[in-house]
C-alpha cells in the first residue's frame, strides 16, 4: 500500500474519531443531598416562625457525623459516578464553605430519603430519590422502591440492593432532560426593581430587546411591568457561555446590567436564593435594583 493511500486512511480515521469525540454529549453536574424528610427523621431539621411563615433550617453538616448516612450518600454518589455523571460532594462543599453561604455549581440536585422498617427479625429499606433542576427547582425525575427483607445487612447494602434495578432508568431520565436543556436552555427568572423615583417603563424596551437577542430561541415571558418593577420568567439561558463555562443567572444577566448602566442608571445586583452550601435555592434567579 503506497503512502498516499495510508495518508488518506489516516485522515479519514482521524476525522471519524474527532466527530465521535466532539459529538459526545455532556452529562449534568449532580450533587446528592438528604431530603428534609430524612433530616427530620435524623432530628436535624429545625424550624423558625417568621410572622406565621415557617422556615426550615437544614443541619447538613451534622448529618455527616452519622456514619450510616455518610455511607449511603457515598453509595448513591458512587452509583451515579459509575454512570458518567460529574459529581459534586456535599460534604466537601460544606467543609469549603466553613460556615459561609457559597454557590454549588450543579445542574441537578438529587434529594435522598430512606427509612428502615422491620418485619420480624428482618429489615426492609424503603428509598426515594427526587431529581430537582438546580436552576428552576422544578422536579425533573423521581424513583422509589424497597429492598428485599434481610437479616443483619447494613443500611448501605440494603440501599444499594433497593436502588440497583431502578437507577439506570432514573439516570437516563435525568440525562434526557439535560440533553433537552442543551437545545432549549435553562429556565431563569429576572426581577428589576426601582427603589427610587425612576420609572421602569422607560427601560422595558431595552430589557426585552436584550432578552430576545440573548435567550435561547428568543424565549422568555414578561409577567409584570409597571413603574416600580419588571418581572420576567421562563427566560431560557444557554447552558454554556462563549468561553465554554456553565452559565448561571448571575453571569448570564451581567451584560444586561451593563446595558442599563450605560444608560446612566445605578444598577445593583441583589443576592438571590442561589443554590448554596445548604443545598437549597436556585441558580436561575437574577435580581437587579435601580436606585
Amino acid at each position: 500500500m503506497n503512502k498516499g493511500y495510508l495518508k488518506i486512511i489516516f485522515l479519514v480515521l482521524f476525522a471519524f474519531f474527532s466527530i465521535e469525540t466532539s459529538g459526545q454529549a455532556k452529562k449534568p453536574r449532580v450533587v446528592v443531598i438528604p431530603s428534609d424528610a430524612l433530616l427530620n427523621q435524623m432530628g436535624l431539621l429545625g424550624a423558625t416562625d417568621d410572622m406565621g411563615e415557617i422556615n426550615y433550617l437544614q443541619h447538613y453538616k451534622e448529618a455527616f457525623l452519622d456514619t450510616d448516612f455518610k455511607a449511603c450518600i457515598a453509595k448513591i454518589s458512587e452509583m451515579f459516578n459509575d454512570r458518567g455523571f460529574p459529581l459534586t460532594m456535599l460534604e466537601a462543599e460544606l467543609r469549603r464553605a466553613q460556615g459561609k453561604s457559597i454557590v454549588i455549581p450543579v445542574d441537578i440536585r438529587l434529594e435522598l430519603n430512606y427509612k428502615i422498617t422491620k418485619r420480624g427479625p428482618q429489615d426492609i429499606l424503603y428509598f426515594e430519590l427526587t431529581a430537582l433542576d438546580a436552576y428552576s427547582s422544578k422536579q425533573v425525575g423521581a424513583s422509589s422502591g424497597q429492598s428485599k427483607p434481610a437479616i443483619g445487612e447494613t443500611k448501605v447494602n440494603l440501599l444499594q440492593e433497593a436502588v440497583l434495578d431502578k437507577i439506570d432508568k432514573f439516570a437516563l431520565d435525568i440525562d434526557n432532560y439535560f440533553q433537552t436543556l442543551a437545545s432549549q436552555g435553562h429556565e431563569s427568572r429576572l426581577t428589576i426593581e426601582s427603589e427610587g423615583s425612576y420609572n421602569l417603563n422607560d427601560v422595558i424596551d431595552d430589557v426585552e430587546d436584550w432578552l430576545s437577542n440573548n435567550c435561547v430561541n428568543g424565549a422568555y415571558s414578561t409577567d409584570n411591568v409597571d413603574e416600580a418593577i419588571i418581572q420576567v420568567s421562563q427566560a431560557m439561558m444557554p447552558l454554556y457561555g462563549a468561553n465554554g463555562k456553565a452559565l448561571d443567572a448571575r453571569n448570564f444577566y451581567k451584560p444586561l446590567r451593563d446595558v442599563l448602566t450605560a444608560k446612566g442608571l445605578n444598577v445593583k445586583q441583589k443576592s438571590s436564593a442561589a443554590t448554596s452550601s445548604s443545598g437549597g435555592g436556585t441558580l436561575g434567579d437574577a435580581y437587579f435594583v435601580i436606585e
